[in-house]
Order: structure tokens, then sequence, then C-alpha cells
């Protein structure tokens, strides 16, 4: 289970951006967060993921534990590993989702190779399967564009 509890941010010198975010994450479960823009969507997702600037924001208050663990206090080597196999978001802004210098492929792959430890060609495969479970026609097409 995640929780985060009491989660506050704050700006240096400006104050809080976020003030007491709290919710519960059950394993398999799957969280949106909704609200206008520029209500702190965005800044909590990066803050639970400890990727926000940290010369102009912290976290002053509050905590964020996978299954126990301390998220705020683990390190980035650490914190590397959780990002893309216990941990991810998807970013509002879908021209940065994809670098257009490299292939579909390659770019989801790169993802699955990072988290899975199996190869190039394994990854590939995995790829196709997964652009053919969300829907994308000729999956295997796609993954050179």
């Amino acid at each position: 289970m995640k929780r985060i509890a009491d989660l506050t941010v704050e700006f240096r010198g400006v104050g809080k951006i976020l003030d007491c975010v709290n919710f519960n994450l059950h394993r398999g479960q799957t969280i949106g967060v909704v609200g206008e823009s520029g209500c702190g969507k965005s800044m909590t997702a990066l803050s639970i993921m400890r990727l926000m600037p940290s010369l102009a924001l912290r976290v002053t208050g509050g905590g964020v534990k996978l299954d126990g663990e301390d998220l705020l206090q683990a390190s980035g080597q650490r914190m590397r590993e959780l990002r893309g196999s216990r941990l991810a978001m998807i970013f509002q802004d879908p021209m940065t989702s994809l670098n257009p210098l490299y292939t579909v492929g390659d770019q989801i792959a790169e993802s699955i190779r990072k988290n899975g430890g199996i190869d190039r060609r394994e990854a590939l495969e995995k790829a196709v399967g997964m652009l053919k479970a969300v829907g994308i026609p000729d999956p295997g097409r796609h993954l050179g564009e």
C-alpha cells in the first residue's frame, strides 16, 4: 500500500504549494487526480516520485510510504529503482511524453528492459503486445515510427 499523509511542499521564500495532501492507494488500484489548472495535481505526483526541482521546492511536512518504506528518506539510487517498476505517472503534456528522435519501439523497449532485465528483442516483442493490448492497429509497424 502507498500512503500519502499530510504531504506539504513549500516553494522557497513564497509559501506552501501543497498543504496536507492525504490519500491511500492499494496494490492494483489506480488513482486519478482531478482538478482545475494550478491546483497541485502535477506537483503532488512529482513530490511523491521525488522529481521536483530541489533548489526551489522542498517537502516540509508529512510522509510518503510504499509498503512501509519512507520514500522521502530513500536514496536517489533507490528512487531510480522504484520509478517505472513500482511508481509511475502519466505526464499531462503529450508533446514531451515521447522523444521524436527515437522510435516508439525503442522508447517502450527501453523502459521494459530497464525494469525487466531482458534483452532488446524480447523487450520489443513485449512492446508489440502492449501496443496491441491498448488497441493500436498493426502494432509491429508502429514500433518503427
